[in-house]
């Protein structure tokens, strides 16, 4: 009696269950395969068998089109244009010293820099040329030496042009070299296993220091794409241990979760981290395929900041959420200061302006940064905060009209507590998200604007656009009853105030007092100060505040606004709301 032949599967199924990380991964693997490749159905992923033949170009071709564009090599490939450029023009159209500094700058930030990374020294071992690396490098060097002494010893313009195009002819080796199509893409995908896949994995394949297979593409096929290959090959009719994530069947307990940051741990060092120093969790070599695509659902900056948001509905409204995300941070590449969280609540801007009937309310936040990942479900009246945030309107006083979340988008601190720079508008989503208010950020921005220091780039009128949504949080957390016409009203008076003083360092001081008696939440140590201020100019204190003492989120509000009017405005920046 012949056994009969196993079927071979046609599709992978990978279904999402609700769970961050595995959505993250059938994300990933949306991205990264052709529409061909797959269908949805059911809240579930069917991927075709044979898309794992192209799967492992497909995989390093995601990050290269969505973060290359970000990295050193590509001011190196994109130099190739200008280099054309420069060499097609006349001689009397070439500004020399512009020329010469243009070139040395990238030679010396782009090209040496990059040449000198641990990438350039792996990949180029296995990239055949005729171009001597190091030899040009150094003949390069020299000609810009002798280009620099021909300039400033005034020779000839002839001379120093000639000299100019020689120097742009061997230059155009270099860009020609990074050019080439498999150089490219093994240094595009070595330098971004770096900077974004390890955000995610780590340790294993060709991130694992000790690997000995240089090219990433064979490394990655080899040690997740095949497995996957001989699983499907095989009858698990008779397997006795079943996969941690999916319940697939498994012959052995073969892959575990180590390789995934900061869940999983190292099963070998640490296995009293296991029930009884018992690990028994492990996965079958599809989920573990699957994981590696966490990198690619994610989305990442530069920094190793990384956001995802698990709204999950059904799979194309999660992949929908996430790839606006993305589309907007890949938009702001060119800004240095663009976050994740950023690009969160602006691409979300864009839904609730799209449909009225678009609610972020618990839907699962998960941010990434310096390895650690923290998770957040938006409460429906933290959504309804930002729904109101991006539907107010703040018209500037150069006509353009913003949303009171859009206004804020570029302000940060620099340099602050250790930070390079503190960024205000993911600082201000975070406390909403987890439900918390803005005060500690207020008093804190108020009191740099107070000494006037410059590494606070945010206007007064855009602390006061934060109070505002601070207000915003209050009313729809409790019955606070406080407008933005009272608090433009406080400011006026603070405003009035700081005018009656012949020196400005007496209302610099006073809002230094004022703003330490808030921050202790000392009521009556306020209205004293106050008091003070008002007998010195034989002036009336503003009935608010004294209205407001028995409410202490109410008083707080009105002394921020208070406080700002006692500081100039620095910028014509921000303005007078308008309901819109």
């Amino acid at each position: 009696m012949t056994s009969k032949a196993v079927e071979p599967v046609q599709e992978l199924v990978f279904k999402s269950q609700g769970g961050w990380l595995e959505n993250a991964g059938i994300v990933g693997l949306i991205r990264i395969l052709n529409d061909d490749d797959y269908r949805i159905a059911d809240n579930c992923l069917y991927l075709k068998r044979e898309a794992l033949n192209h799967f492992t170009d497909k995989y390093f071709e995601f990050f290269i089109t969505a973060y290359g564009k970000q990295t050193h090599l590509a001011k190196i490939i994109s130099f190739k244009s200008t280099l054309q450029e420069l060499l097609s023009k006349d001689d009397a159209e070439i500004d020399v010293d512009k020329t010469y500094n243009q070139l040395e700058n990238w030679f010396k930030n782009s090209l040496k820099y990059y040449i000198a990374t641990g990438s350039f020294k792996k990949i180029s071992s296995i990239i055949e040329s005729d171009l001597d690396i190091k030899a040009a490098i150094k003949d390069c060097s020299k000609d810009l030496k002798q280009l620099n002494k021909l300039k400033k010893n005034q020779s000839n313009k002839s001379e120093v042009i000639s000299a100019l195009r020689q120097l742009i002819t061997k230059l155009q080796q270099f860009t020609d070299y990074f050019s080439e199509t498999r150089a490219k893409n093994l240094f595009m995908a070595k330098t971004l296993s770096y900077i974004v896949i390890k955000n995610a994995w780590n340790k294993i394949s060709f991130l694992n220091p000790q690997t000995k297979i240089i090219n990433l593409y064979e490394d990655y096929k080899k040690t997740f794409v095949e497995p996957v290959i001989e699983y499907l090959k095989n009858d698990h009719k008779w397997d006795v241990y079943q996969c941690f994530t999916c319940g697939r069947p498994m012959k052995e307990q073969k892959y575990s979760y180590s390789f995934l940051n900061g869940l999983g741990y190292d099963v070998n060092r640490k296995n009293s981290n296991a029930w009884i120093f018992n690990n028994d969790q492990f996965m079958c070599p599809i989920c573990r395929f699957m994981y590696t695509a966490v990198s690619a659902g994610f989305n990442y900056n530069m920094s190793s900041q990384g956001i995802f948001v698990n709204q999950n509905q059904n799979l194309l409204a999660l992949a929908k959420a996430n790839n606006a995300i993305l589309r907007k941070m890949r938009l702001d590449a060119t800004n240095e200061r663009v976050t994740p969280w950023r690009a969160f609540a602006l691409s979300f801007q864009q839904e609730f302006t799209s449909s009225s009937r678009f609610t972020l309310a618990n839907i699962q936040v998960v941010s990434y940064q310096n390895g650690q990942y923290r998770f957040a479900l938006i409460p429906k009246k933290i959504a309804n905060v930002l729904r109101q945030a991006n539907e107010r309107k703040v018209q500037l006083q150069n006509g353009e009209v913003k949303s009171l979340l859009a206004i804020l988008s570029n302000t940060y601190i620099q340099s602050f507590r250790g930070q390079d720079s503190l960024q205000i508008y993911d600082a201000m989503l975070q406390r909403l998200l987890v439900s918390a208010n803005l005060n500690t950020l207020i008093n804190n921005i108020l009191q740099m604007k107070i000494v006037d220091n410059a590494n606070a780039n945010i206007t007064v009128n855009q602390v006061m656009n934060l109070i505002e949504i601070n207000l915003l949080y209050f009313k729809e957390m409790s019955n606070l009853s406080l407008t933005k016409e009272e608090l433009s009203h406080m400011r006026g008076s603070g405003k009035i105030l700081r005018e009656g003083y012949d020196n400005a360092n007496k209302a610099q001081t006073l809002a230094y007092r004022l703003l330490q008696a808030l921050k202790i939440q000392n009521n009556d140590q306020f209205m004293n100060i106050l008091l003070d201020a008002y007998l010195y100019q034989k002036k009336l204190v503003p009935k608010n505040f004294i209205q407001a003492m028995n409410s202490q989120e109410e008083f707080n509000q009105l002394g921020y606004a208070f406080i700002a009017g006692l500081i100039p405005n620095n910028s014509t920046e921000g303005g007078k709301v308008n309901e819109k």
